[in-house]
């Protein structure tokens, strides 16, 4: 039976008018006036907006709850749902909050043809007749908090409501690391250490005593103030800070053993916050050394577990990845005490947002794998600061997703790629497809905190970059004239001029790098030159403020150029010599392995590149010069980043030999013990040896810390020592 169709416009004109409730929510006078806006923008046609206290006409939209949506069941639409109907020649829009805006979009989206595939680039049609077929459209959301952390989706309100996406702002009152918002360690800690983490027998400000009554109460009272201030929010957070090091007192420590988890202590005090304020959900972490459930205690039901998959590997899907069969048995066994969990997922390399990351074969795998089991929403983290790679895609697939995750991905994808890039779509997706199919090849791990800088055995060698450049040649050329296009294809194309830069820094003298021997000396590749020149204007150009999510600028990444140019290649009498790793450094930090340390190219303050690594060990090397010359001068340079635990050493000794087997001592330092410093440094080390200093081997020695430093005592961690160039002279 052929439905019943309306014409809304014909010709540039309408017999309709828009009607709203008298006391219109918020949502329902925004709704009215966006669909009131498309009409007009889709077909000339004028529609005037009225309420429903004004007579009725036969050729109405209803917009909301009004006194004439009698056809609608609102049983059946629950939380931001919304109900689009036709009945004769009226059609209704109407939901559950903002779920009539949603309606609205929804209505505009299916119907009448119109996408916002970005926060500046959408599509309406033009027709000066519109007319719908029968609708009769029901939608619930299926996860009630849905958030894709992404500019787009942040900071343009209309890509929000039109991707049905909920912003943290609106709905949490208090969110992520909390603790020291309650408990403020310059108001307390002086007078009250006992208020804060007991770690390694020492009261220590990274974490709360969860079993301190003062604490409980100082919480309740410090979150019942700021509800009074905003009783509207929904969602507060009482959460871990972002560190390691949870109570080791022996009541928590009780608490922790009986429930067989850090979370023992931790959801005993959450589930107390949480039975003062029945009316709110009261959010805690299961994060790092939290995230393992406890066994025989129960979230209240008002607690919601916000679940962070941070360590997992992003180039397989979770659900399959043997590496995240750890994390698969915590998260089922969290499914088993409540549903009342969001999942805080990643999905952008935070150290590099301009960097190659093909983690798009995973998006839909990882949401189908948590979706299953009925989590309460998600919070999808990316590059919320700045675009990044392919983050407008992302956002876009990410969004559709969480509405309906039922949702065809690669339909998603391809209607993206075919109306963002034109006639350049078919070869943006061959490079997509050629990155992800040389991940999979290589089996490497993808990490959110990742470098592209390790070409070996990767999707990222010199050749195979080529082979991307190559493609992305022609998709420019398929756009040439179409500025606009074009330059969102030079803006996908700047990841891979990034990872050609860092790689240029890692092989630094070598094939590739940023220095090339003209028979004489050492020169600056010219090319080298230009790509970073180029590269940092096409960042300004696009507007990339920042690099990664620690803030590194444009200028502050070709001021490191221009100090590698202006400083050269540490040319030496060691370079390229073999060394030998007398203690095994840590794998974590291995750049080019023992050759980092006499490659001729020195590390900056970035730890993932072109440092060697030693966690909790001592580091002793054998340098071999391969034949007795003089030695006069012996330089190191090691990493200072606190944050990370990566500290001078307390000694370091240099021992010389003629015949690798009888050493004697040449030099020795002793250093003093690290003040605490949030900035990182490089601190080189310069030993002047005696004039008559001659000899074949060069031993190293640095001694660790012995512990981390007591203001940055963690669990289960390591002092870190980072060397880069042994310079000998």
């Amino acid at each position: 039976m052929q439905g019943f169709a309306i014409t809304l416009v014909r010709e540039s004109k309408s017999d309709y008018s828009i009607v709203r409730p008298a006391n219109s929510t918020v949502a329902e006078i925004k709704a009215a006036e966006v669909l009131q806006n498309y009409l007009y923008q889709i077909s000339g046609a004028k529609i005037v907006v009225i309420t429903d206290v004004q007579p009725q006409s036969g050729f109405e939209i209803l917009i909301g709850d009004t006194n004439r949506s009698a056809q609608i069941n609102y049983a059946k639409i629950l939380n931001e749902g919304f109900h689009i109907k036709t009945h004769k020649n009226k059609l209704t829009i109407t939901g559950k909050g903002r779920g009539v805006l949603y309606g609205v979009y929804s209505f505009l989206e299916e119907y009448l043809g119109c996408r916002k595939y970005t926060a500046t680039f959408k599509v309406i049609p033009s027709s000066s007749t519109i007319t719908i077929p029968e609708i009769n459209n029901t939608q619930n959301p299926r996860l009630n908090f849905r958030s894709v952390y992404f500019k787009d989706s942040e900071t343009d309100q209309e890509y929000l409501d039109w991707h049905k996406l909920n912003r943290i702002d609106d709905k949490w009152g208090l969110w992520g690391h909390t603790f020291f918002k309650f408990l403020p360690v310059k108001r307390y800690f002086t007078e009250h250490p006992e208020y804060y983490s007991l770690v390694d027998g020492v009261r220590t400000p990274m974490q709360l005593c969860l079993t301190n009554s003062q604490v409980l109460k100082i919480v309740i009272e410090d979150l019942g103030a700021r509800i009074k201030e905003e009783p509207t929010f929904i969602y507060w957070s009482v959460s871990q800070n972002d560190e390691s090091g949870g109570c080791e007192c022996e009541n928590c420590t009780a608490l922790n053993d009986k429930y067989h988890s850090s979370q023992g202590s931790l959801l005993t005090f959450v589930n107390k916050v949480a039975s003062n304020f029945p009316d709110k959900i009261i959010s805690t972490l299961a994060y790092t050394y939290t995230r393992k459930p406890p066994e025989g205690l129960k979230p209240l039901k008002n607690v919601n577990i916000l679940l962070s998959d941070i360590e997992i590997n992003r180039s397989t899907p979770i659900g399959i990845d043997p590496r995240a069969s750890t994390f698969r048995k915590d998260f089922e066994n969290w499914q088993k005490l409540t549903n009342n969990i969001i999942i805080w997922d990643y999905v952008a390399q935070f150290t590099n947002y301009i960097s190659p990351f093909p983690n798009l074969h995973t998006l839909k795998p990882n949401l189908d794998y948590f979706i299953k089991n009925m989590p309460e929403g998600f919070f999808i983290q990316g590059s919320v600061e700045v675009a990044s790679e392919f983050s407008e895609l992302r956002t876009y697939i990410l969004s559709k997703l969480l509405w309906n995750p039922k949702a065809n991905e690669k339909t998603l994808r391809d209607e993206f790629l075919n109306a963002y890039y034109g006639k350049a779509a078919g070869y943006i997706q061959d490079y997509i497809n050629l990155l992800h199919a040389n991940l999979q090849k290589s089996g490497r791990r993808l990490d959110i905190y990742d470098n592209p800088i390790i070409p070996y055995k990767t999707y990222l060698t010199p050749k195979l970059i080529d082979e991307y450049s190559a493609i992305l040649d022609k998709a420019s050329d398929a756009v040439e004239g179409n500025q606009v296009i074009l330059n969102r294809v030079l803006f996908a194309r700047l990841p891979l001029d990034f990872a050609v830069l860092q790689q240029a820094r890692f092989y630094g003298i070598e094939q590739h790098g940023v220095f090339a021997f003209n028979g004489n000396e050492w020169i600056l590749r010219p090319e080298i030159k230009r790509k970073t020149e180029r590269f940092v204007n096409m960042l300004k150009q696009f507007s990339i403020s920042q690099l990664n999510e620690n803030g590194l600028t444009p200028d502050e990444y070709e001021a490191e150029w221009n100090t590698l140019f202006r400083e050269g290649p540490k040319i030496h009498k060691a370079v390229n010599r073999p060394v030998t790793l007398l203690t095994d450094n840590d794998d974590e930090f291995i750049g080019k392995g023992a050759r980092t340390l006499v490659d001729g190219t020195a590390g900056n303050n970035d730890f993932q590149y072109n440092w060697l690594g030693w966690a909790g060990n001592n580091m002793e090397v054998v340098i071999d010069l391969q034949a007795i010359i003089n030695v006069s001068k012996v330089e190191i340079s090691f990493l200072e980043n606190h944050r990370h635990n990566m500290f001078i050493p307390l000694e370091v000794k240099i021992e010389v030999s003629k015949d690798g087997e009888d050493y004697k001592e040449a030099a020795f330092i002793s250093n003093p013990p690290p003040v605490e410093n949030s900035i990182p440094s490089i601190k080189a080390i310069i030993f002047k040896l005696n004039k008559r200093t001659d000899a074949r081997y060069i031993k190293v020695s640095a001694i660790n810390q012995k512990e981390l430093p007591q203001w940055r005592k963690r669990k289960n961690r390591k002092p870190w020592i980072l060397t880069d160039e042994i310079i000998i002279k």
